[in-house]
């Protein structure tokens, strides 16, 4: 199982387009790259839906980060979490106060459905991401990580699979829960053993997708 790089499937925006009342509750806010939306410290009852962008979920202790899980289009969060929220590019969402979030989910209960599907697939999210520092090194996290976004976004090709992942090197770093000179390291490596190529700065072509999930595989 791996950690996907959308934390849902389910996509709420679609939900609104059945139930405009529904979508009339909301706000819409515009945030910027890097711009740090929401923290545990601010004690705010909210639930917001992604309309574009990506957004991270995180915990920090002291100086270290731990990457939840990513936001993008569709996907619906509480910030009534120990979590912060960053934008980790330009980003827009639609916000209203859980009081009104409750009586619409009252008014139309199959929205809770998808709401169970979300939050179900956060808490398997952030269990992979515990189980993944405390147990397997950083290679072998990153090799996880390239895995799962070939089956989430991967693209087959004569040469390989080609695999957007509109993600810097700081970004993955901060997913695997490393530092950005590591991620290069390993990419470098991979790359010269033949089995990554960089296409441009967000976008990998991976040459032997089977090689990394043994490489997955191996105890």
């Amino acid at each position: 199982m791996h950690k996907k790089m959308k934390l849902s499937d389910a996509d709420l925006l679609s939900l609104f387009q059945a139930d405009p009342e529904f979508q009339a509750g909301f706000t819409p806010r515009r945030y910027d790259r890097k711009t740090l939306i929401y923290s545990p410290f601010e004690e705010k009852n909210l639930v917001f839906v992604v309309r574009s962008g990506r957004l991270r979920i995180y915990l920090a202790y002291e100086d270290k980060e731990f990457t939840l899980a990513l936001l993008e289009k569709g996907d619906v969060f509480s910030t009534h979490t120990p979590a912060f929220v960053q934008a980790l590019e330009g980003a827009e969402i639609l916000v209203c106060s859980t009081t009104t979030f409750r009586e619409a989910l009252a008014r139309r209960p199959e929205f809770s459905l998808t709401m169970v599907k979300v939050l179900g697939e956060l808490l398997q999210s952030s269990i992979q991401t515990i189980e993944g520092l405390a147990f397997k090194d950083v290679r072998l996290r990153l090799v996880e990580f390239l895995v799962g976004a070939a089956a989430d976004r991967g693209r087959v090709t004569p040469q390989g699979t080609v695999v957007q992942l509109g993600l810097g090197t700081e970004d993955i770093a901060l997913l695997v829960g490393t530092t950005r000179q590591t991620i290069s390291q390993i990419v470098n490596d991979f790359i010269k053993a033949d089995l990554l190529q960089k296409i441009d700065r967000k976008t990998l072509l991976i040459k032997d997708l089977d090689a990394f999930k043994e490489m997955k595989e191996i105890p």
